[in-house]
């Protein structure tokens, strides 16, 4: 009854942590979601607001919800400090707990982020115009592989565990 008992939770405990690997990729795709999102606010907030860039993030922040919130919550915090826009926007990466994003957005985001508040409006359009191409195809990216990968993540946890339980027995 022991090594059943045993058995189950060693099986429950790797195909959990399959299923857990598999949900950062949706994650990932809400996240993705939420800074197109906030890429739009940017852009709004920049043209029709002409308030200063920690005012701007700080109102793109009360609009996000979770880890894009704490992000830019973070980096409106930290620009209002006197630190480089670069240092500001890893700080605020590595703040925002639980940002779940795919590298190639994280270098998005952080160039993004380095060059607001540099250049004239036509300048930060095209910025924001890039960031969120950038984004969009790495969201594409995402939703293609989201559903395989996490499937995949799952049977490994639970064939991993499943072959930990046959070599203990």
């Amino acid at each position: 009854m022991l090594r059943v008992l045993g058995g189950a939770l060693v099986l429950l405990a790797s195909g959990s942590f399959g299923i857990t690997a598999g949900v950062r990729y949706y994650r990932a795709s809400r996240h993705l979601q939420a800074f197109c999102r906030a890429i739009e606010l940017l852009r709004c907030e920049i043209n029709y607001s002409l308030q200063p860039l920690p005012e701007v993030c700080a109102l793109v922040a009360d609009r996000l919800t979770g880890p894009p919130a704490a992000f830019f919550r973070c980096f409106a915090a930290q620009l209002r400090e006197p630190v480089s826009r670069d240092r500001a926007a890893a700080a605020a990466m590595e703040a925002a707990r639980g940002l779940q994003l795919p590298q190639d957005a994280v270098m998005a985001v952080l160039e993004l982020c380095s060059a607001l508040g540099r250049y004239d409006l036509d300048g930060e359009n095209r910025m924001l115009d890039l960031t969120a191409s950038r984004l969009q195809a790495a969201l594409a990216r995402c939703e293609a592989e989201k559903r395989p990968r996490a499937k995949c993540y799952a049977a490994l946890g639970l064939c991993t565990g499943l072959a930990l339980l046959i070599l203990a027995v």
